[in-house]
């Protein structure tokens, strides 16, 4: 069927342009619009009435089809990605690391099979990069939608043959969608990107559709307009970053469009929207969607950091103009253009780009192409390895796996968050020509703290019940003389973090983040003690202010010139910043007695009387701001130096 049933409204066209008017400001000037990222909430609700309005009216007439439809959406969606994802990776593979070309090839398949949400999903957490720096996240949204219209018309069609209306259908699935993202808030990663909990935004504009085509809405004109608006100007006024989203919160941005769209298009107010300049800024707003956040992405990625205010504006104005060339000579002509290999053609090129991106990830990035494209990354550029990759025994206690260093029986055992990874490869160089085996138990977000629940904002615990396994099982093992406990400890503690929130399973009456965390660790030490273990309580190292990749020119492209930065810090700020950290430290140790237990102050590898540094020599030592790179763990491990608690103790933990 032809969308020309559907009576065109340039109001909408209007709506669209607030949308990613608020996307793209919010994108590359947050500061100026702190809740922008809720125009995708209102695109939800336009997409959700529009084509929801095309499948009812087209069921009424006897024209339905299912083929049509998936034809429609392959035209429609198609044409404007495919040469987003094909710039991507052509333009990544000369400004990209190879870890992050990788990354950026999985996402490109991921892309391609509209599940990118999927993979954001599954990568969001602890040790996810900086969510700026991944030039495919925005298709989180497209994989909603495209889930949603995957089963959206099959079950309106297979219900309506069983009698069940539409209208029944909506109105039962909506408030479910809406209440699971409400209530269940223990994964707000999956609350939003997974489709079942964005379905109720879609449903709304479903709802809007079916009313509309019952004859039951008549339009409500500016009565509904005005506040319609409202509701959308507060939204991306009054939502930050910060707000439990979508939530409660979503409510706001979605309201309001379903007012202006059930508003109608002939009150004053959305005249307005249909002013020509909208009109066209809403026509380009999927192309416009798809080009710009790549641009602003490889903008920071090449500088390092954020851009300048210039550069932001000229990524802003080169995807404005690559928006109106892809809907002029690719989306409008494919989009209604006949024959019956069109949307197979269309479909497969699409499949052939993201086969592309799954040969890059599976080439590693093909890391070959950065010393070629830049060849001073050959000699300071630091070893390139994924510490997170080779922590498989993380889940697996009782089975070592490959953090068993060498194959070597396990005699030394380290437990602790993501840095007891660093920790753990510090000691296994250390030992590398020895008959000492190290092993690491461990888990992101999870100091080794016994019977302490810890939640990272507002998610479910997962730290209690894997902590005191690990403890168990070192305990129980024989061959394990020594244990090393190692964390950022300065994350759990500090005053006014919000991140995570502690609490002991013996001691509930604690409140505080640093009691719970020094009763846990006294615990923790207490049981190996009493299993005859020899216990290390590491200090962490200190936490950067800076990236360090921008210590040393190791970008294949740059944007601007290099302007290398001292790589350190004040020892002053890491005494501030660790200073509650090692008082809860002292505190745990005193609780435990001095027994068989020894310190590593490790910020003494660091540190000399006024700086800390992130480099020796042409080797950088952190890979991000507090995690070390694999050369800087081997450095750690040279630097070994272990002394009684009692000192640590005496001091009060002061560096």
């Amino acid at each position: 069927m032809s969308q020309q049933h559907l009576s065109y409204r340039p109001d909408i066209d209007g709506l669209r342009a607030f949308s990613i008017l608020a996307v793209l400001v919010y994108h590359a000037f947050p500061s100026l619009l702190p809740g922008g990222f809720v125009g995708v909430d209102i695109f939800f609700v336009i997409s959700g009435y529009l084509i929801t309005r095309i499948i009812l009216e087209s069921f009424e007439r006897g024209e339905f089809s299912l083929a049509g439809f998936y034809r429609r959406r392959v035209q429609r969606i198609l044409p404007p990605l495919i040469p987003v994802l094909l710039f991507c990776l052509g333009f990544g593979y000369f400004a990209l690391l190879p870890a992050e070309y990788a990354q950026l090839g999985e996402h490109t398949a991921a892309a391609s099979t509209f599940v990118p949400n999927l993979l954001f999903w599954t990568e969001a957490g602890y040790f996810d990069n900086d969510s700026k720096l991944k030039p495919l996240l925005h298709l989180w949204s497209l994989g909603v939608e495209e889930q949603f219209y995957l089963v959206w018309p099959l079950t309106l069609l297979l219900m309506g043959r069983v009698g069940i209306k539409a209208g029944m259908l909506i109105l039962a699935l909506l408030p479910v969608s809406f209440s699971l993202g409400v209530l269940l808030t223990d994964d707000r990663a999956a609350t939003f990107f997974l489709p079942h909990f964005r379905a109720w935004e879609l449903l709304l504009g479903a709802l809007l559709a079916w009313l509309q085509t019952r004859g039951k809405l008549e339009p409500l004109g500016a009565a509904a307009a005005i506040p319609g608006i409202l509701l959308l100007v507060l939204a991306v006024t009054l939502i930050d970053k910060n707000s439990v989203f979508p939530g409660w919160w979503a409510l706001l941005p979605t309201s309001g469009a379903a007012l202006v769209i059930a508003a109608g298009a002939s009150n004053s107010v959305n005249r307005a929207l249909g002013a020509a300049p909208l009109v066209f800024l809403g026509k380009i707003s999927f192309a416009l969607y798809l080009w710009h956040w790549p641009l602003l992405s490889f903008a920071r990625i090449m500088e390092g950091g954020e851009p300048s205010a210039l550069i932001r504006s000229a990524a802003v104005t080169l995807a404005l103009l690559l928006a109106w060339a892809s809907y002029r000579w690719l989306e409008t002509p494919l989009r209604y253009r006949t024959g019956r290999l069109t949307p197979w053609a269309i479909a497969g090129t699409l499949l052939a780009v993201g086969a592309l991106g799954l040969a890059i990830a599976i080439a590693k990035g093909l890391p070959e192409r950065t010393t070629e494209l830049n060849p001073v990354a050959e000699n300071f550029y630091w070893k390139e390895h994924d510490l997170h990759e080779r922590d498989d025994c993380s889940r697996k206690f009782g089975t070592p796996g490959r953090c068993l260093s060498d194959g070597k029986p396990p005699t030394i055992a380290v437990i602790g968050d993501s840095h007891s990874s660093n920790t753990f490869f510090a000691l296994a160089h250390r030992y590398r020509d020895s008959t000492t085996g190290v092993m690491r138990l461990g888990e992101g977000g999870c100091p080794p703290l016994h019977d302490t629940a810890i939640q990272d904002n507002h998610n479910a615990d997962i730290c209690l019940a894997i902590n005191n396994a690990f403890i168990h099982w070192v305990a129980k093992t024989e061959s394990v003389e020594t244990v090393y406990l190692s964390s950022l400890g300065a994350m759990y503690v500090n005053p006014g973090q919000t991140r995570f929130a502690l609490s002991s399973l013996q001691a509930p009456t604690l409140k505080r983040n640093r009691d719970v965390f020094a009763r846990g660790l006294a615990e923790s030490i207490r049981r190996l003690l009493a299993s005859g273990k020899h216990v290390v309580v590491v200090v962490d190292w200190p936490s950067l202010n800076f990236d360090p990749r921008n210590c040393v020119d190791t970008r294949p492209l740059r944007l601007t010139a290099f302007a290398p930065s001292a790589c350190t810090i004040p020892l002053a700020r890491h005494r501030q910043r660790s200073k509650v950290y090692r008082q809860v430290l002292a505190q745990a140790l005193a609780e435990v007695g001095e027994g068989n237990v020894e310190v590593w102050d490790t910020h003494q590898a660091f540190c000399n009387d006024r700086t800390c540094t992130a480099m020796r020599g042409n080797l950088v030592l952190y890979r991000d701001r507090s995690h070390l790179s694999m050369g800087g763990s081997e450095y750690l491990g040279e630097q070994l130096q272990l002394k009684p608690a009692a000192a640590f103790k005496a001091r009060l933990g002061e560096p």
